[in-house]
């Protein structure tokens, strides 16, 4: 058993983690309830006290709601409280789950009033009376007959009647000889024997185990003791004392030194001798505080730079650069700590200036070497790489690994060789890249700061996923979000989110990739980091692979504006080949000159994606000869980086654009084919496998099968790629699609709208699903307000548009697909998405038939008109489609669950809750089935998620045991 006692959130949590087992130094990670409780091996017993005094919403009050609701059968919690607890239990108490006892029930009897009055007093003569007094409350009890048998037998019953209890007790347990030892320990985090020695407090030991026996004035605790609440509440605020602070410090507890001192001068010298290994550890909250109290006459550079660190690891970067804007930005000190504020923040431009300015451009501006020198010169080639100067980057790098060596530094040298990995991955020497990422970590882990650790691992999970080792690109990310976690840097667990999705899409798991992707955006959001365009573009490679293209085209242009803003390179590129990819089915020219764009953006990892976006968007105007060139520069460019993803698709681009026989396109493929297999790519392979069927006409609809059960809508939803040039080698009839946006194709080819009039015209009679609807009824749609005899001119020529849209050779009469006469309208013969999709769903749900099932979710690409979001006329068929969706995909969950098909159950769930963030059944069941699938922290990860959505709207969230 652990008996704790609230002292402020920071201190709780350690106390918690030392109570049950974990190692130093493991505290805010977001999983650590359930991490510790996972940890527990047999029966524990937690008792936190003075629970009234944690306020709700804070990391304690999370912590201890999370061991409530998923703390483990072994773990079992106590809470005292003289109020309630700061967060609801309402479900747990209805569950059985909470047993509480109150006041009324915690009283003495009688009998055991008289009891312990026989066992003190020696007699019970007075136990009625002293009950009466105390009503039982033991510890009124206890007092009450501690006092009363240091009183004469004949005094005793004179002295009980007639006085306040409270005060009168205290003041007659507390003796003279306690009071200075109280008054001087009262507002302690915890003492001992020696430390009361330290401060001139003449108490032995044999006398505080004698006190804290009787459990009134002291009690112990895992360091020592600890004054009680009701004698600390007596003495009130006595202040604090300046030995402890430094009896603290030296014998190693700088977190109470810096609690209790009140010298200005003392804790400045603490900030500047632990700031360092306060942050390496976690505790970056501790050491804000310990900043701001110190006055504004008495702040040093050292002080300014310690709170600007810490604010900067918990994603404060104004507060941390309010903090440093008073010191000389032309040291080096200061420099690389304000650069890296920057650069974490994703300002480039800024950190390149602040690096400029203190000389980290050039190393023969340092005469002599020294640490700060040293990162300051690694930290500007990480910013350098990021903005495509790899040379630059590369003599930076090395002069800092040079540097750092002579001054025998371990972190400088972990950040040169992370600079060295980046910029030698980018050359394409995966081996060199792999071999500093290595030593980058070994030197982080060894001057134990776990936030350069995080960094470490981020980059190198960044280049195995390049390289298409996602297995090892996703364990390296957890673990740097894990480390990110511990010291409490959000930043670095949103690039760690990110770096995982990447590996996630790589592996076919495209639904939990979008997850950690909006993760990350959601923190990057928060934090007001410019590092956002990052995962918004990953967004848009998510929804350009399922055929969302809307989706994508606002992702990949929001992540654009970023780019562009920062001037990064291959943020650039990599936004700028995705919109290319996007417009190719609805404005080639427009796709053309943005993939001209990406190429010419400059080299690097993202290169060859706009080598590629350029091919398959030639190849959509039908000029083969640029088309295959850039196939061909795509290929030796991803050959020279190792690259195998970009291979592969390299060889298929070239398999319609250089390939000059049937034979030789099959060739090409199935090279691919083999690549993908190799990877073990599941989305590539059933895309590849799709196209070698469509084109050799065997096995087209179990292909197509396959590609809608990894997660691809089909291949009339993709954006420039393999499956849209298979499409256009067969020319469909007329086609309009509303899911997602508004789109009218024609032999395979967009077709441009010259009214807009007339396409809100045509999407309106779409939407009424064949019903003939009155002529007014339309003129009102398009014209709110006006009288229709102004409007049935307009009408007549938007009618007529739609008519030439749909044919405009005239090849069939005018009423083939709208017929029209004076009174009304009726749309007819033209294949729109939503009603395809809804009878494929019908038919689906009514059989169960889980093939017919799969087929129907993959024709869902998205809301109806999701490009009119506020057309009220649009609401019907539009929640209705909604409803249909999310009927199918709970069918389908349950059809993998019942089949113990975790992974197609957690991608059905996950696409459930992107349409309905607070579905709290689908919560539920995504976490047990993570859970059942012994994917824990992921099941973990997946509550925290739920518990943040239903506090949203002030919701209890359901207990669950993850063990």
């Amino acid at each position: 058993m652990a008996w704790l006692t609230w002292a402020d959130d920071a201190t709780l949590i350690e106390e918690i983690c030392q109570a049950l087992g974990a190692p130093a130094g493991w505290v805010r990670t977001a999983g650590l309830a359930t991490e510790l409780a996972a940890a527990v091996s047999r029966p524990t017993i937690l008792v936190i006290d003075e629970v009234e005094r944690i306020e709700p919403g804070t990391p304690g009050a999370r912590l201890l709601e999370e061991f409530c609701h998923h703390g483990g059968d072994d773990l079992h919690l106590v809470l005292i409280s003289r109020s309630a607890v700061p967060f609801p239990i309402q479900r747990l108490r209805g569950l059985g789950h909470v047993f509480q006892v109150s006041a009324e029930q915690l009283a003495f009897t009688p009998a055991e009033t008289r009891s312990l009055s026989s066992i003190v007093l020696g007699s019970d003569d007075l136990a009625e009376e002293v009950h009466e007094l105390t009503k039982g409350w033991p510890v009124a009890v206890r007092l009450t007959l501690s006092w009363l048998s240091g009183l004469p037998m004949s005094d005793r019953s004179k002295r009980i009647a007639a006085t306040p209890l409270f005060d009168y007790l205290v003041e007659e347990v507390v003796k003279d000889e306690h009071e200075e030892f109280l008054r001087t320990t009262a507002r302690l985090p915890w003492f001992t024997d020696e430390l009361c020695q330290a401060m001139g407090v003449a108490v032995s030991r044999e006398e505080l185990r004698a006190l804290a026996a009787q459990h009134i004035l002291i009690t112990p605790c895992d360091q020592g003791y600890v004054v009680s609440t009701l004698a600390r509440e007596f003495m009130g605020d006595v202040g604090r004392v300046p030995v402890a602070a430094h009896w603290y410090e030296s014998h190693g507890f700088v977190r109470e030194a810096l609690a209790v001192c009140d010298e200005p001068g003392h804790r400045v010298a603490m900030i500047e001798r632990w700031h360092a290994s306060l942050l390496a550890e976690g505790h970056a909250a501790e050491l804000v505080r310990a900043c701001v109290a110190v006055p504004e006459k008495s702040r040093t550079c050292a002080v300014d730079l310690a709170e600007g660190q810490a604010r900067q690891v918990q994603g404060d970067w104004a507060g941390a650069l309010e903090c440093l804007r008073h010191v000389d930005a032309t040291d080096p000190a200061v420099a690389w700590r304000m650069g890296m504020i920057y650069y974490q923040r994703g300002d480039y431009k800024a950190a390149l200036s602040t690096f400029e300015l203190a000389g980290g451009f050039d190393s023969s501006a340092f005469p002599l070497p020294s640490s700060d020198r040293a990162m300051l010169l690694a930290w500007s080639a990480s910013a350098r790489w990021l903005v495509g100067e790899s040379v630059e980057a590369t003599q930076l790098a090395e002069q800092a690994l040079a540097m750092a060596t002579l001054c025998q530094d371990e972190r400088a040298a972990a950040c040169a060789h992370t600079a060295l990995a980046m910029v030698t991955h980018d050359a394409g020497d995966g081996a060199g890249s792999e071999r500093h990422s290595a030593l980058a970590l070994a030197a982080a882990e060894s001057s134990g700061d776990l936030l350069l650790s995080a960094r470490v691992l981020a980059n190198r999970a960044a280049s195995r996923a390049e390289e298409a080792r996602y297995e090892e690109a996703i364990a390296d990310s957890d673990l740097s979000a894990q480390r990110a976690d511990l010291v409490g840097a959000p930043v670095q667990t949103a690039i760690a989110l990110h770096n995982r999705a990447e590996a996630l899409m790589g592996l076919g798991r495209l639904d939990e990739a979008l997850a950690d992707f909006r993760r990350a955006r959601d923190i990057f959001s928060r934090v007001g980091s410019d590092k956002l365009g990052h995962p918004l573009a990953g967004l848009g490679k998510v929804y350009l692979e399922r055929g969302e293209l809307m989706h994508a085209r606002i992702s990949f242009e929001n992540s654009l504006k970023h780019a562009e803003q920062l001037q990064n390179a291959h943020l650039t590129q990599t936004a700028l080949a995705g919109l290319a990819r996007v417009h190719a089915v609805d404005d080639p020219a427009l796709a053309v000159r943005l993939a001209e764009r990406a190429v010419a953006a400059g080299g690097g990892s993202s290169r060859v994606d706009a080598l590629l976006a350029a091919g398959w968007v030639w190849a959509e105007t039908g000029d083969r000869t640029k088309a295959g060139a850039y196939a061909r520069s795509a290929h030796e460019a991803a050959v020279s980086r190792r690259d195998r993803a970009k291979m592969a698709e390299a060889l298929e681009l070239s398999a319609f654009t250089v390939a000059e026989s049937p034979g030789g396109r099959a060739d090409l493929l199935a090279s691919a084919a083999e690549i993908w297999a190799q990877i073990g790519s599941p989305v590539d392979i059933a895309r590849n496998a799709f196209a070698r069927a469509r084109l050799n006409g065997s096995g087209l609809d179990e292909a197509e099968q396959e590609l809608r059960r990894v997660g691809i809508r089909g291949p009339h939803s993709s954006g420039a790629g393999l499956l849209r040039a298979i499409t256009l080698l067969d020319h469909d009839a007329v086609r309009f699609c509303v899911l997602g946006g508004v789109r009218l194709s024609r032999c395979g080819s967009a077709v441009e709208w010259q009214s807009r009039k007339a396409r809100d015209l045509l999407t309106w009679l779409a939407c009424q699903r064949g019903r003939t609807v009155a002529r007014e009824a339309a003129m009102e749609i398009l014209w709110p307000g006006e009288e229709p005899a102004s409007c049935s001119n307009r009408l007549s020529v938007a009618l007529s548009t739609v008519r030439s849209v749909l044919d405009p050779h005239r090849k069939f009469g005018p009423g083939e697909f709208v017929r029209a006469d004076k009174y009304s309208i009726q749309l007819v013969g033209l294949r729109t998405d939503v009603e395809e999709f809804l009878s494929a769903a019908a038919e689906a749900l009514a059989s169960e038939d889980e093939d017919l099932l799969v087929a129907a979710e993959a024709r869902y690409t998205g809301d109806v008109c999701e490009d009119s979001p506020y057309a009220e006329w649009l609401e019907p068929l539009r929640e209705e489609a909604r409803a249909v969706h999310q009927a199918l995909l709970r069918v389908l969950a349950s059809l993998a669950e019942e089949a113990d098909d975790p992974d197609r159950a957690v991608r059905y769930l996950l696409r459930l809750l992107e349409r309905d963030a607070y579905d709290e059944a689908a919560h539920l069941d995504l976490v047990r089935t993570l859970t059942g699938a012994r994917r824990h922290g992921e099941a973990r990860r997946r509550y925290r998620l739920y518990a943040e959505a239903m506090r949203e709207l002030d919701v209890e969230p359901a207990p669950l045991s993850l063990t």
